[in-house]
């Protein structure tokens, strides 16, 4: 059986991190400090914060799905 094949890809956004998407498109933060954007977003919630850029790494086959992204305030880049 092949290995899974693991991709990266990058969100963007200025509102609350949306946890559920790492659920919807079974992803990780691909890095300690993509974790720890994550983190600290949680503890400004509800403050005006800057777009931040997240990396995710996902083994999904059909992730990111972009227009969830989207819909959750954020977007992805390529």
């Amino acid at each position: 059986m092949p290995s899974a094949i693991i991709k990266q890809f990058v969100v963007e956004g200025a509102a609350d991190f949306p946890f559920g998407m790492l659920t919807a498109d079974e992803c990780w933060p691909a890095r300690a400090a993509d974790a720890a954007a994550i983190a600290a977003s949680q503890l400004d919630a509800g403050a005006a914060t800057p777009p931040r850029k997240i990396i995710l790494a996902t083994v999904a086959k059909y992730a990111p799905n972009r227009q969830r992204w989207v819909a959750a305030g954020w977007r992805v880049i390529d």
